[in-house]
Order: C-alpha cells, then structure tokens, then sequence
C-alpha cells in the first residue's frame, strides 16, 4: 500500500508484473493523435539506441570509454534555483546544503571535481551547452576574497579553503577546441582574482612557494577550519600520508576577526598547479588583448617555477618533494611529485629519470613501460596508487592513501605532456593510458560502475571485485578521458 500522503495526493499507480507499460510525452498544443501503443513507444526507444550507439561507434576502439564518460557526467545533470543554470554535481549521494526541504534540493559543488566535469562533458560538441553551464556555477561560486571554494551548496560554501586550482587551465582547453571568445571575457577575471589570492593568501613561508591552508573567518561555522584538516581538504587529497602529522599554523597572519592558517610545508602539487594556472591565465590575457596581464602572469609563473627549481627538487631521491618551511624533505611521495612536470620545472634529464625510476617502478608507481602491467605485484597491478607503493600507508589502504583516482591520473598526463619532447616521458605518458584505461573499463564493463577511486588490486578483492568508493562517480571517468585526448578525440571529436 502507498503511504497516506501519497495516497491523498495526485498520483498514478501502475502495477509492476503484469507485462510492459510504456509511458509516452505528449504535446498539448498539437492536433489530437491516436496514442501510441506500446509497440509503438518500443519502436521510437529502439531507435533512440539505435541514435545513440551510433554516436559511440564513431569512437571506435573507445566507443565504451565514450559510454561510460557520457553516462558518469549527465547520471548528475540537475537545475537547483539557486544557482545560474543547469550543473553536474559529483554524485546523487553527497549533499552539502543545509537544511535542504527535501531531498530535490540536495547536492554539492566540490571545485577541482566539477572543473574537470565541464572538461569531460565538452568532449561532446552535443554537450557544449551543459558543459559551459556547470563551469560557470562552479567560477561564478567564488567568495568574495577571490577564490573558488572547496565547496558551494545553496548558498553554503568554504570561505576559509579552496581546492586545486585548475579552472584556467580547462578554460584554455575550452577556447582551443571551440573558440567561444564570450566565455573568456565572462570568466577570466574571476580566474585572475583566484591567481592573485593565491599568492596574497597561500604564500607566507620564508621561500614564497605555495603552501597549503585553511583560515579563521570570525562567524564562520565548519569543524575543519582553521585547522590541520582544513589544509588538508584545500589539497583535494583529503587524508593524504603527505600530510600527516602536525605542522599546521593557525596564525601565520592576523588582522582582527581574520587569521590565515597554512600548513609549514612547501607543496610541490598546489605549486605546480598555481604555474600552469598563470600559464593559462596569460595565454587567456592574450586572447584578450589584455598585454599588461599577459606580462604580469608569465612572471609570475616563471617566477613560482624558479622557486620549484630551486627548493623541491630532492637530489637524494631523484624526484620533485613536499619540503617544510624549516628545510627539511618530507618523503611521502604520491602523483603530484610529477605535477611539478606541468609547471615545467624540471631538466629533460630530471624528467626522464622521474619516468624511469618512479612512474616505472612496480615498487613506486608500478606503470609498466609498455602499459600491459607486466611485472606489476598484484597490490598494484593497475599503477598509479595515491601514495608510492613503499610508503608504509600503501598496504592498508583507505581513501587517499593508496587507492588510484581519476583526477591524479588527468593531472599527472597534464604533466607528462609538457615535456613530450623527451622520448622516455612520451613513452611514460602512453603507457599511463594505457592502464588507466584499462582500469576504468574493467569496473565499467563488469558493474556499469564509474568510481569515486579505484582498488589498485588486480581483481579489486579488497572490495568484492568491486568500486573502492562511490560506484557512479564523474571523475572516475578521467582514466578513461586521458587516452581520448591521447587519441586526438578531444580536439576532433566525430561529428
């Protein structure tokens, strides 16, 4: 039986087991037709299928990895009042509204997570609409500091953190595949503003480099803030072994109600992204006219990238790493080692050995060299685990902390692809997609599932075969959107 409230309200009740139903939209304003019957209603579905398949067999070998993307980004396509216009939140499980009226009005805007949604989502010249749609609820959430928070839900947001900043970065992309002048000249100045609080607000330690933080804001009520956590959640990588232990402080600068907080370690990842962010910014400026910004932000890239150079490249590991404020390497090394790649910070020479002697190592980050995961041990068989395969964080598990997610995967091809010049890193770069790929297919073809993050586990024993985390998760589907670009679809997708 239907609850009461149900049952007094409008409804219609079909039965379920008693054969086929077929519902069919009708247009009031057109002449009375006959309904359609139900051979009819499969007919016009069978076509539809029929449309749509069509439209991935132009992927070819990746006609599946299109499906699986294209099913991940628009699972989540919703329209909530209170923002612009239509947007792609992460999933239909995480909700940051508060005191939503009922579960309608649910949902959550996550910075870095719905970038990269309108990055995957413009694949499609069909979906360019929805695509720009999301991007600018995502900017236009910015607080009025500068910066795109962490998270944005009915009004709701994080006004003492950011996230990763990579909005620049996909804004370019956007521009070079479909030329859409308009949204540069509507965005680009909250993007700039984004850069400038960077470096106003995340830079206090002796060296000037990015470090992460989190701020007080008097009135501002969230467990996190002005905390250890805090800094951690602006990182993306919420309990990251690169981040543990306690080397926040709280009080790095104060003005009255206000105190900027900041972890004391130099962050080769939050730095990189801050060059390729202003990198971006200043090729936009120039698409502008705006020759004063394009100056200003290709100093100031170059001048981040110096310090990366100077202070985070670990001779005795032979890889870029996180260093405290005091001097000292932190060796907890994950993916945004290689980021340090997309700010073009590293020698030919660096890169090449980086490649060599971590991406490839089934002791690290175990990508095979011809992306079969030959020689791979089964706790990594698929690569590129959160955190190396010899950190001690790694045989355990758990978020962050070793499972393999589809945003480090895009950042760190993003990286490889700065130094394409370099035969070993070419090679690098290919083979990452090759198992990345590989490993989105395996889930999406046994489950129909996109994950959050994926066991590095060969059969995913740790989870019955199964996601590591939330199953239909849009950017799970960046291991697959990798070897797309890879493969000329982005910039050329079939009409």
């Amino acid at each position: 039986l239907l609850p009461e409230a149900l049952r007094a309200a409008p409804h219609l009740t079909l039965s379920l087991g008693r054969g086929a139903v077929a519902l069919c939209e009708g247009n009031a304003s057109a002449p009375p037709l006959a309904p359609p019957s139900l051979g009819d209603v499969r007919a016009s579905v069978a076509a539809s299928l029929a449309r749509e398949s069509r439209r991935y067999a132009a992927y070819g070998a990746l006609s599946s990895v299109k499906e699986g993307l294209q099913a991940a980004t628009f699972w989540n396509y919703v329209y909530s009042p209170a923002e612009y216009g239509p947007f792609l939140p992460v999933s239909r499980s995480w909700n940051f509204v508060k005191q939503a009226a009922n579960n309608d009005w649910a949902y959550v805007i996550f910075d870095w997570d719905n970038i990269f949604a309108t990055y995957m989502t413009s694949l499609d010249p069909a979906a360019k609409d929805v695509a720009y749609s999301n991007f600018i609820q995502v900017v236009r959430s910015r607080t009025s500091r500068g910066f795109v928070p962490n998270y944005s839900a009915g009004g709701s947001k994080s006004v003492d953190r950011t996230e990763p900043p990579i909005g620049a970065k996909v804004l370019l992309e956007l521009h070079r595949k479909y030329s859409d002048t308009w949204l540069v000249r509507l965005l680009f100045d909250d993007l700039k503003r984004w850069s400038d609080w960077f470096l106003a607000s995340r830079a206090f330690g002796p060296a000037r480099l990015i470090s992460l933080g989190s701020d007080r804001i008097d009135g501002f009520k969230d467990a996190a803030a002005n905390a250890m956590q805090g800094a951690r959640y602006e990182s993306g990588l919420d309990n990251s072994p690169m981040y543990d232990g306690a080397f926040f402080n709280a009080t790095v600068a104060v003005d009255g109600a206000f105190a900027v907080g900041q972890m004391e370690l130099y962050d080769v990842g939050m730095a990189s992204m801050f060059v390729q962010e202003a990198e971006s910014l200043s090729e936009l400026a120039r698409l502008l006219g705006r020759a004063d910004d394009v100056a200003a932000l290709s100093a100031r890239a170059a001048a981040q990238r110096a310090l990366i150079k100077a202070h985070l490249w670990d001779a005795e590991s032979g890889i870029f790493v996180n260093r405290f404020w005091n001097g000292t390497f932190y060796r907890r090394i994950s993916p945004t080692s290689f980021y340090a790649l997309m700010a073009g910070a590293a020698t030919d020479e660096q890169a090449a050995a980086m490649v060599e002697q971590w991406l490839h190592s089934p002791e690290r980050f175990c990508i095979a060299k011809d992306g079969d995961m030959q020689g791979n041990h089964d706790d990594c068989y698929w690569g590129l685990p959160s955190i190396q395969r010899s950190d001690p964080a790694f045989p355990p598990l758990g978020y962050w902390r070793g499972y393999v997610w589809g945003p480090m995967a895009m950042l760190t091809y993003w990286s490889l692809q700065q130094y394409d010049h370099v035969p070993a890193v070419r090679a690098g770069r290919k083979a990452l997609c090759s198992q990345m790929t590989a490993l989105m297919l395996s889930q999406w073809r046994a489950h129909r599932h996109i994950c959050e993050n994926y066991s590095p586990h060969k059969t995913a024993d740790d989870h019955h075969g199964d996601c590591s985390g939330t199953k239909f998760y849009h950017w799970g589907a960046l291991t697959g959107m990798i070897t797309l670009v890879e493969e000329g679809y982005y910039h050329s997708a079939p009409a």
